[in-house]
């Protein structure tokens, strides 16, 4: 299954080349789970999970099989307000009381197909095309996570674009990757990353994901360019986002993988990320040995399925946590859902 968006990707780019709004669907099915086996359409015994509403705590959900490799956490559970569409880079506040993500009612996106037709209708009707949600938007759900709601960033936009990833850092600011440079430009340009309303560049020239700010450590990691490795920029709000991007070390990245979709402690001393290094798609975690952030212990596996699953967010309390995981419905189709475990122990 490895490599699925990646080549979904490749092709999507040569279908629509020439379109101003090619980035977004690159955009989109990169932060959608990176790269995953060329399958847009297969059956798999991976199938939606389905079954009765049960509660973990407050929460209720629908129990999945997913495996949280470490003792002492509940067994994950579908979160009530995923629907047919595609549910992905989710975000749960420090306090648990909310959860952000990226949505788009499309249950088809990776369909190169579908990706064209929607394509073609963002260019064509942009105002009709955002009242639908084609553009794709940042969404919130409040506790206990029943129903969902465009987040005000992805309100009242003048342009279609893209909103997604969204982080909010430790002193309360939003980061998220948008596609608004493009409308605005009118041409392709790089996706990046956004502080608030505020574009950032960080000067690699290319696209720029996932964003993670830490602000204990003065430290933003992001998906280097091309969704393959994770970057960090040291001193980062000093430098006003303009410092030194540099990979970040292994084995956090290690040849021959795919790493991505950093995610921090608030005291930056442990890293869970998204890797494929075990053939399928997995959250692995790993702890920092020296202050300055450039030797890490041996990455230790976190979170697994045999679909893949991608993302983790975790509360600042260490007890919550959410997830994304891929899965084919019963046409076949792929598409993604967003789960939630609680530490019990």
């Amino acid at each position: 299954m490895n490599k699925i968006f990646l080549i979904i990707r490749k092709r999507i780019k040569k279908l629509l080349k020439l379109s101003i709004i090619v980035i977004f669907i690159i955009f989109v099915l990169a932060i959608l789970f990176g790269e995953e086996g060329d399958n847009t359409k297969r059956k798999s015994p991976q199938k939606e999970v389905k079954g009765n509403i049960i509660k973990v705590g407050d929460i209720p959900g629908i129990e999945g099989n997913a495996k949280i490799h470490e003792e002492g956490w509940s067994k994950p559970i579908k979160l009530v307000f995923n629907d047919e569409g595609w549910e992905d880079s989710p975000f749960i506040t420090k306090d648990g009381g909310m959860i952000l993500f990226f949505y788009h009612p499309n249950k088809s996106l990776a369909d190169p197909k579908q990706s064209e037709l929607i394509t073609e209708q963002l260019v064509k009707d942009p105002k009709g095309s955002i009242k639908k949600g084609l553009d794709g938007k940042i969404y919130y759900s409040k506790r206990p996570f029943t129903e969902k709601h465009i987040h005000n960033i992805s309100k009242n936009k003048k342009y279609p674009s893209t909103e997604a990833c969204p982080f909010i850092s430790d002193d309360g600011e939003l980061y998220y990757c948008s596609t608004k440079e493009s409308w605005i430009q009118g041409k392709d340009v790089p996706t990046t990353v956004y502080k608030n309303n505020q574009r950032l560049d960080f000067g690699t020239g290319k696209e720029e994901n996932n964003p993670h700010y830490v602000v204990s450590k003065d430290e933003m990691w992001f998906d280097c360019p091309g969704d393959e490795n994770i970057c960090v920029m040291r001193n980062a709000k000093k430098s006003g986002f303009k410092g030194k991007v540099e990979r970040a070390p292994y084995p956090i990245n290690t040849k021959g993988t795919n790493n991505s979709q950093a995610y921090l402690t608030k005291d930056g001393s442990a890293l869970y990320f998204t890797s494929d290094r075990s053939g399928t798609l997995a959250i692995y975690k790993t702890t920092r040995i020296d202050k300055e952030g450039y030797k890490w212990s041996k990455p230790t596996l976190f979170i697994s399925h045999p679909s893949g699953v991608a993302e983790v967010s975790i509360t600042e309390d260490g007890k919550e946590l959410v997830f994304a995981q891929l899965f084919w419905r019963e046409d076949g189709t792929t598409s993604l859902d967003i789960y939630y475990a609680k530490r019990e122990l």
